[in-house]
């Protein structure tokens, strides 16, 4: 597991791609987050969860602080909150899935339900508006994850983040590309092999046509 430096919440499109790719379709045990102390581990590797009840104090996507709206957490999760990670995690992987056709108007429905579940506030804390959770504990650390898709947004690298075109990997990753027409998280692994499995579909059908 790749973790920031001690003390960094990673920028969004870091920690968007890190959080979804905790389903590994290229593992044996594709789950990276099969129960609550596994969702615990991971939240505090990113350095979204501190080891009380409230997350790391120097996120940047300005948690509530002592004495703001939004009431404690737990610091540990729970099966509930592991259901909403799971939810949360289906649909950024949905909506990553869409941004290769740029069809960034479909609502995404589980994407949409665990939102409406997660406290979040709009902070004028900063020089814009933004989103900010508005609790703490795991709950504030989730809604932190759907925080960081407002901030992606802003900052223009929210459509850059896609899924692996390859079926057999399907991983997030950041499209850095001048025009976004990236397809697969490596060139050198996955887009050639998918080449050169249509190449041989392609010899394939024109055997069949000769015969």
């Amino acid at each position: 597991m790749t973790e920031p430096p001690a003390h960094r919440v990673p920028p969004p499109a870091e920690l968007l791609p890190a959080f979804v790719n905790t389903y590994d379709v290229d593992l044996a045990e594709p789950e990276q987050l099969p129960d609550p102390a596994a969702l615990t581990a991971w939240l505090r590797s990113q350095n979204l969860l501190a080891g009380g009840a409230s997350p790391a104090a120097d996120a940047p996507f300005a948690y509530s602080s002592p004495g703001s709206p939004g009431s404690p957490g737990s610091s540990a999760a729970t099966d509930d909150d592991l259901v909403l990670a799971h939810e949360l995690r289906a649909g950024l992987r949905q909506a990553m899935r869409q941004h290769h056709d740029g069809d960034l108007a479909t609502l995404v429905p589980e994407l949409d339900r665990a939102a409406a579940r997660l406290p979040l506030r709009v902070t004028f804390a900063g020089t814009a508006p933004s989103l900010a959770p508005a609790g703490t504990g795991v709950v504030g650390a989730l809604a932190a994850l759907v925080a960081a898709v407002a901030s992606a947004q802003a900052d223009g690298s929210w459509q850059r983040l896609k899924l692996c075109a390859a079926q057999d990997c399907a991983w997030a990753f950041l499209d850095s590309s001048k025009n976004r027409s990236r397809h697969w998280c490596s060139m050198g692994s996955c887009g050639n092999r998918q080449k050169t499995r249509a190449y041989r579909a392609r010899q394939k059908a024109a055997d069949r046509m000769d015969g």
